[in-house]
């Protein structure tokens, strides 16, 4: 028996998934070559399918439609990769003075700039205008240049740079997070190398969407006071995250909910879920009232995703749930694997890089969870609705605890490959928050429609009045978060799977389906391998790290940042700002320490006085001179811009020089003065004067690292 003879659109869509991966892993192909495999199969396939009453071998067939399915996904990678272009602008880097672009995207807030896309129009080379294609990252210096709008053009002098490629071991890969999205290059702007020629908006549509966006913030902005109330209002409606402090997503992160605070499928699904809720009653009202639900649900789905200015996320999101309303309403929607799977077929069709997107994988898994684990949890506790509305509640609750629990069975390996970390609350956590962010959610989007209407009449007073009550609900969600992660031992972090050990957890998942389904014995046989294939590697980890002896100087700008590890132990010295902020320790350290197994930490301050001696290193420290011992290794840290008299140390000779801050801008006020082996040039330094520190170094023959370079030095 076939077993995907039902799920026609699953066969599609994995086959489709697997074109799209060939691409990721073999990129190189030759297009003439690839367009004459394509026809080729595509003819067999048609003869197969004409002649399929004489051939009478189905199996044969599918083979060769498969075989098509993956040519298609392979080569529309191929085609949505723009820099496949012979015109896109990567191709001219270094041979061209001058360049045009139009903002093409949203633009975000950020501590120094204005953060947005541009679209290349043309570039200026030997005098000559050539027309290219292409995105680029563009940072605006926001202290000299006002805040840029969608359409806006701007004639730039210079070439842009290359997204760097992660500098320390583990850190997210921004760069190839970027090149998914056919952005290669970025560059930093300011008043005297930028020039904005006018205003052009490349799409009418997504102008109309983010004028609805800057609306609906502005409403916000008025009316939603407090910054964590306003923040968690522009993340969850306007999907909008600059305002949020880092402290209050590491609440949401720990209590399991920080999926609320992005704009994706759960936004899109309770507005879709409420709507059915509220109006699906028409159903039953003859085809009038079913057209009527259909276009009531299309239209508000999209106006969502118009208010969040057409958001990649969103409007994954809502294609997905267009399709469930469409299929529901015509009768299709007989099992919602064949649903969910056209749906991805759709999406990945429009843009295969979609695959790779964090948010795309979560959301379609934790969608596969709901379906498939759902209805098997909800019978484990029957609850009587019917008696009491207490009762009522409490189904209610079950039902979207189960929902939760379903989910976060799919998602949990992806979850901790990610993000290496896990909510041990979330079961108690996410009904409470689901059904408050819920609130939120419905609340704020019809706060935002009535508000405009209010305003438009000069209502003002009942418009400052619900703002409130949207306030105060939204303080209600953010107190229970912080609530939750407060109680002790709230997440477990530093959690590490590679990805063969995510394989490995999901095909113990797909292996206690098969056992539930089929009842054979072979698949207890199959899970436990899996189990004990997972145990065999946790041991050896763990043999493999028990004596780790580590020292890592970490590339971060603008900060100094040393990492040790004993064991299991890390300890972290770096200057208070670092220390102070948890999105760099997060950015730049976390995944490393998960990666090795860390269970304990410890952090000092490099830069006040300190004199520490343990197991694993010993420092002593003044000011902004460190000095630290650690097994056969000394180092000396110079922070701060300092004369010949002010530099007093014990030992006379040290392996490593590290230098700081623009501490020391010409090699001549140091050398001399401090005997060492190797010096290190902080990736502190501005990037100016570490090249003019790292030429000097290669004339005077010094062995030398730079950090903002080459990245983190590990040594062992």
């Amino acid at each position: 028996m076939n077993h995907f003879s039902p799920y026609p659109f699953v066969r599609y869509t994995l086959f489709l998934i697997l074109g799209i991966s060939l691409y990721n892993f073999f990129p190189s192909f030759n297009l003439l070559l690839l367009s004459g495999l394509g026809i080729g199969i595509l003819c067999i396939y048609a003869f197969l399918y004409i002649f399929r009453q004489k051939i009478r071998n189905p199996f044969l067939t599918g083979i060769v439609g498969g075989l098509f399915l993956i040519f298609t996904g392979y080569f529309l990678s191929f085609l949505r990769t723009e820099k496949n272009s012979s015109q896109h602008y990567s191709h001219q880097i270094g041979k061209f003075e001058y360049f045009e672009v139009v903002v093409d995207n949203l633009v975000e807030e950020k501590e120094n700039s204005w953060k947005t896309v541009g679209v290349f129009r043309s570039i200026v080379s030997n005098n000559s205008i050539l027309p290219v294609s292409g995105k680029i990252l563009l940072y605006f210096d926001n202290k000299t240049i006002e805040k840029p709008k969608y359409g806006d053009i701007f004639f730039i002098k210079g070439n842009p740079h290359e997204i760097a490629s992660p500098k320390n071991p583990e850190e997210f890969d921004y760069q190839k997070y970027m090149i998914r999205q056919n952005i290669t290059h970025q560059q930093y702007l300011r008043v005297e190398n930028c020039e904005k020629v006018g205003n052009e908006p490349p799409d009418v549509l997504i102008n109309f969407a983010l004028r609805i966006n800057a609306h609906a913030d502005s409403i916000l902005t008025t009316f939603v006071e407090g910054k964590n109330q306003y923040g968690v209002a522009n993340a969850m409606i306007l999907g909008q995250r600059d305002d949020l402090s880092n402290d209050l997503m590491q609440a949401y992160s720990a209590a399991g909910a920080i999926h609320v605070l992005s704009v994706s499928g759960l936004h899109v699904g309770v507005i879709y879920a409420v709507l059915l809720l509220m109006f699906g009653f028409l159903k039953k009202r003859g085809k009038i009232g079913k057209y009527g639900l259909m276009f009531l649900i299309l239209g508000i789905l999209w106006f969502y995703a118009f208010v969040t200015g057409l958001s990649s996320p969103v409007l994954r999101s809502t294609v997905m749930f267009s399709i469930f309303t469409i299929a529901d309403i015509f009768k299709k929607y007989k099992n919602g694997y064949n649903t969910t799977a056209f749906s991805a077929f759709v999406i990945l069709l429009f843009n295969p890089n979609f695959l790779f997107n964090v948010g795309f994988q979560l959301s379609y898994l934790a969608v596969f969870g709901m379906i498939h684990f759902q209805p098997k949890l909800n019978p484990l506790i029957v609850i009587d609705k019917k008696k009491s509305l207490f009762h009522q509640l409490g189904d209610r609750i079950w039902k979207v605890t189960t929902v939760a629990v379903a989910a976060q069975i799919a998602t949990f390996p992806i979850t901790i490959y990610y993000f290496h970390q896990f909510p041990n609350f979330f079961i108690l956590a996410n009904p409470i928050v689901i059904l408050l962010s819920s609130i939120v959610l419905i609340f704020g989007l019809a706060y935002v429609i009535l508000a405009s209407i209010f305003l438009y009449f000069d209502y003002t007073t009942i418009t400052y009045y619900s703002g409130q009550c949207l306030k105060y609900t939204i303080l209600w969600l953010n107190e229970t978060v912080l609530f939750f992660e407060k109680l002790p031992y709230s997440i477990t972090k530093f959690l590490w799977v590679s990805t063969y050990e995510m394989w490995l957890l999901y095909g113990l998942i797909f292996g206690f389906i098969a056992l539930w389904k089929t009842r054979r014995f072979v698949w207890v046989w199959i899970n436990c391998g899996i189990v004990s294939n997972l145990i065999l590697l946790n041991i050896l980890g763990n043999i493999q790290r028990k004596d780790q002896e580590l020292l890592t100087i970490l590339s971060t700008p603008k900060h100094t940042a040393i990492t040790l590890i004993e064991g299991k132990n890390a300890l972290l010295l770096a200057d208070k700002g670092f220390l102070n902020s948890r999105k760099d320790i997060g950015f730049r350290v976390n995944n490393y320490w998960s990666s090795l197994g860390v269970r304990d930490t410890l952090k000092i301050d490099l830069l006040e006085k300190y004199n520490s001696a343990n197991n694993m290193v010993k420092v002593e420290s003044m000011d902004s001179i460190a000095v630290i011992a650690w097994k056969d290794k000394t180092f000396l840290l110079i922070s701060k811009n300092l004369k010949h008299k002010d530099l007093k140390v014990k030992t006379a000779s040290f392996d490593y020089l590290i230098l700081a801050n623009k501490s020391v801008k010409d090699l001549n006020q140091i050398i001399g003065k401090v005997q060492f082996k190797s010096l290190i040039i902080d990736g502190s330094y501005t990037r100016w004067y570490a090249d003019k520190l790292s030429t000097q170094a290669e004339e005077l023959g010094l062995k030398y690292y730079d950090l903002s370079r080459g990245g983190a030095l590990q040594i062992e």
